[in-house]
């Protein structure tokens, strides 16, 4: 209550220059998945090479992590964070996904086209190559194309 708004603004800029950077946004991910983490475990799975550069990202990510006996945790705003982080590589994993459909549906289509061809071309059985299997076709390329559009 007694701190003034430019504390705020300094927090606001201290957030933002520690998410702008892709290792300490990889620090904070490892962190958060270990839940307790020793700096030698951090700088061992993270794609730090050196001790002080990892003391510096970890000094910049000081608004989203502490350490207590040893281990680095998430804060309460680490935990918001890391959150985000998550959803926003779920969200770009969907995106790709979307732009996806046309190729994915096509490609289901195209196999079970290659495969009726094939069973007239070798003989297989009429029922089977001209009835059950454009069926099974149908329903595995409209699936495709459904789960394309329940992933949004």
């Amino acid at each position: 209550m007694g701190e003034r708004p430019d504390e705020f603004k300094n927090l606001e800029q201290d957030v933002f220059k520690a998410l702008e950077n892709q290792k300490r946004r990889d620090v904070l991910r490892l962190i958060g998945e270990k839940k307790g983490i020793t700096f030698t475990d951090l700088l061992n799975a993270s794609k730090i090479s050196d001790s002080p550069t990892l003391s510096y990202h970890l000094r910049e990510l000081a608004p989203f992590i502490e350490q207590k006996e040893g281990r680095y945790q998430l804060t309460s705003m680490g935990r918001d964070a890391y959150s985000l982080l998550l959803k926003t590589a779920a969200y770009g994993k969907v995106v790709l996904f979307q732009k996806k459909r046309f190729g994915a549906t096509f490609g289901n289509l195209l196999l079970w086209s290659i495969g009726i061809a094939a069973g007239f071309y070798l003989g297989v059985d009429i029922t089977l190559t001209g009835i059950v299997m454009p069926f099974l076709a149908f329903i595995a390329t409209t699936t495709t194309y459904q789960l394309f559009e329940e992933v949004k």
